[in-house]
């Protein structure tokens, strides 16, 4: 009986394991200003967790965020699409990994502004508390993630 419930219990571990690695091999658009630094920080960060990623350069960013409905309040420097969510600002693979595996019901999730310590934000060992925000269509928003 031990051995069975072992084992369903590894299986199970196993499948959700293997969904959510398969969740960061994503496709995902990142939309930025061509001389943004910590921007093209954030596409490497990305890059170097596996994602893959195609860079839309325009000088006209805010239209961006306007088209895929972001809220003025959430916006940051950079913004992204990935699976039909909209990403915003200096996110962590991780909260994407989250916010792809549990598929909520809202547009996407931002990092308002450019809090320090957060990936391309990254100075020295200084990290600054952070929330990261979902948001839908209606302008709703919550906290996604507490940092």
């Amino acid at each position: 009986m031990k051995s069975t419930l072992l084992s369903a219990v590894l299986s199970i571990l196993a499948v959700a394991t293997a969904f959510a690695s398969d969740a960061t091999l994503k496709d995902i658009v990142v939309y930025k200003n061509p001389e943004c630094g910590c921007c093209t920080k954030w596409v490497k960060y990305l890059q170097d967790n596996d994602y893959n990623v195609t860079i839309e350069h325009t000088r006209d960013v805010l239209a961006v965020k306007q088209r895929l409905g972001v809220p003025e309040k959430l916006a940051a420097c950079h913004t992204a699409v990935i699976d039909g969510y909209v990403v915003e600002g200096h996110i962590t693979h991780r909260d994407i990994k989250r916010l792809l595996l549990f598929r909520p019901d809202i547009t996407g999730i931002a990092v308002p502004g450019m809090p320090i310590g957060t990936p391309g934000m990254e100075s020295g060992d200084t990290m600054q508390s952070y929330d990261v925000i979902n948001f839908d269509d209606q302008g709703n928003t919550q906290v996604f993630v507490a940092h």
